[in-house]
């Protein structure tokens, strides 16, 4: 059982500043960026693994499919009970945080920039830290 983290943003600054954290803090070896939800999609689509779980750090505002679109389509798909999303945005919409409350797969919703201490916040959350520590 293997966690992996993918990074949906489509800002280039923030997958590298993520990347950099979530390896910096230990949630991860590695992440796996994608600057396009629908890319992402493709890649969970194509390459998922039934013995692995998804954390995936995600953008709501984005251009072609946004992130809710994005969630959306990760509801209707087979593997969706391996998936968890963390919403990472620089929206402040209050109404935003109570949207992300009707998704099941959405475990936690931070302001942008992702840190160091966010990420290792996460890493205690204890879906993941089983997770981790499987």
């Amino acid at each position: 059982m293997e966690l992996k983290v993918l990074v949906i943003d489509d800002d280039e600054i923030f997958l590298l500043l993520h990347d950099c954290n979530v390896t910096d803090s230990g949630l991860a070896p590695s992440t796996i960026g994608f600057e396009e939800a629908e890319k992402a999609l493709e890649y969970l689509d194509a390459e998922h693994n039934k013995d692995d779980y998804y954390l995936i750090l995600l953008d709501i505002n984005m251009p072609v499919m946004n992130g809710w679109q994005f969630l959306d389509a990760v509801e209707q798909r087979p593997y969706s009970d391996q998936i968890f999303v963390i919403i990472v945005t620089s929206s402040i919409d209050y109404e935003d945080r109570i949207k992300a409350q009707n998704y099941s797969h959405v475990i936690d919703y931070v302001e942008k920039p992702l840190n160091i201490e966010t990420c290792e916040r996460i890493r205690q959350i204890s879906l993941i830290n089983d997770i981790i520590n499987s």
